[in-house]
């Protein structure tokens, strides 16, 4: 006999307030990024995504002037850090753009992932 699926562990939810939501809309116009620096609570991971989320419905739902492709990304840096970043591929137009922001503003290393090889 097959078993009954498990109800699923309720999912956390994240109050994100308005003046956040709105401070990171600014920043996502210009200068094109949100990052933990501009607000602390991005260091952790729930509330950055959910910030995510709030930015990305405030540009959907009440900002009719501006529809920016509004991204969200986590990345690796040298010791071992992770951080995430918010931003803008109008403005910021890669990934690797928004990593080296993103190094520039939090003042961290990039991990370097290239393989020296030599063929015989």
């Amino acid at each position: 006999m097959a078993d009954t699926p498990k109800e699923k562990a309720a999912t956390e939810t994240v109050d994100i307030p308005t003046e956040d939501v709105e401070k990171a809309a600014k920043l996502i116009l210009d200068p094109g990024y949100v990052t933990k620096k501009d607000l602390p609570k991005m260091a952790d991971l729930a509330w950055a995504t959910a910030l995510s989320d709030a930015v990305t419905k405030h540009f959907l739902n009440d900002d009719d002037d501006h529809d920016p492709y509004v991204y969200f990304e986590q990345f690796d840096f040298a010791g071992g850090d992770i951080d995430s970043v918010i931003f803008n591929m109008d403005i910021v137009k890669t990934r690797d753009e928004a990593l080296h922001d993103l190094a520039d503003a939090l003042d961290e290393k990039i991990v370097n992932n290239e393989v020296q090889q030599t063929t015989y």
